[in-house]
């Protein structure tokens, strides 16, 4: 398994695969509410209509009313009633979690919306899984503002799949990800930053002050294992692990820092993480990079944004980013 997510355009309403389809589309986008979301959500929460009225400053006639308007507009069932209240139906629940991320992306909105009312000049939507934004955007933002203290910049951290989702609804400028397996033809990604897999332990470990340190060597070791689906964890099984016999690891997985951390104070204990995030690991001083060679690749983390429709200012802050001449940073495109 790999964080290298393929994705494709989103598929507009009119271009729906079936006539049912684009009927539901135009029933969506014509007669449906955004206040009617917010009940959906507060009733998936509450489980009850008087709760979600109240939360909402609703009476309850008018909740009740406009769930059953929403129902009929889609001739489905939304909720169905229970022993303790309500529950959605499959349909609601479907229609929910896109109502969840409505209303997020309008809050984000709205935050960018404040900033621009406070005096800023512009707003950037920025996406980063987490390894990019320790090693990307966190040494970036802070040179970016010295001479852009008027934009509001929004990141949102998340993994890669859900981001370059964001970025193809238009709900994000730009992602900072690793390098996707496919990409539209409208969108592009400039590498950034060269990674590789790197074996880390507490600063108390018998070799840390070694060096050439062979695979053999890590025998005895306690793994702490990285989360499945991202590309490290790959090269941990099929590179790493095999060579050890009798590898043993602890019967947790994380992508948490403080987690990880914490489990490397254990007797033996070392794990294989991406060199991107050594930054967000060294804040205590106790984690060490063992000097052993690992020959499984990292794609370079980088930035995916539109071909056509790239905000001038995202381009400038990665011109920005070529201009620092950091260790690991991938060479600048030609123009």
């Amino acid at each position: 398994m790999s964080d290298r997510y393929p994705f494709s355009e989103p598929q507009r309403g009119e271009d729906a695969a079936t006539p049912e389809g684009r009927q539901l589309f135009s029933r969506l986008t014509k007669q449906v509410r955004l206040r009617q979301l917010q009940l959906l959500a507060a009733l998936q929460q509450c489980g009850s209509v008087v709760q979600a009225a109240a939360q909402l400053h609703m009476s309850q006639s008018a909740a009740t009313q406009a769930l059953a308007e929403l129902e009929r507009v889609l001739d489905m069932k939304l909720f169905e009633r229970h022993a303790r209240g309500m529950r959605p139906t499959v349909a609601g629940q479907t229609l929910i979690d896109t109502a969840h991320g409505v209303l997020a992306g309008l809050q984000e909105v709205s935050e960018s919306l404040a900033s621009i009312r406070r005096g800023a000049a512009a707003a950037l939507r920025l996406g980063a899984i987490p390894a990019a934004a320790m090693s990307v955007l966190s040494q970036l933002l802070p040179r970016f503002y010295d001479a852009h203290a008027q934009v509001h910049v929004d990141v949102h951290e998340d993994a890669s799949a859900h981001l370059l989702s964001q970025l193809m609804g238009s709900g994000l400028d730009a992602v900072f990800c690793r390098q996707p397996e496919v990409l539209p033809a409208a969108f592009v990604f400039e590498p950034l930053l060269l990674d590789a897999a790197v074996v880390i332990a507490d600063a108390g470990h018998a070799l840390v002050r070694r060096r050439d340190i062979t695979l053999q060597a890590l025998k005895g070791a306690r793994w702490v294992l990285p989360s499945y689906g991202i590309a490290v964890r790959n090269i941990l099984e099929t590179e790493v692990l095999p060579m050890l016999e009798d590898a043993s690891w602890f019967p947790a997985s994380t992508v948490s820092l403080p987690v990880l951390e914490g489990l490397l104070t254990q007797p033996g204990a070392v794990s294989l993480v991406p060199r991107s995030i050594l930054p967000g690991l060294r804040t205590q001083g106790r984690v060490r990079v063992l000097d052993v060679y690992i020959e499984g690749r990292l794609p370079p983390l980088g930035a995916v944004y539109r071909r056509e429709r790239a905000p001038a200012l995202l381009l400038e802050m990665l011109r920005l980013w070529h201009r620092l001449q950091l260790p690991y940073a991938a060479p600048t495109p030609a123009e």
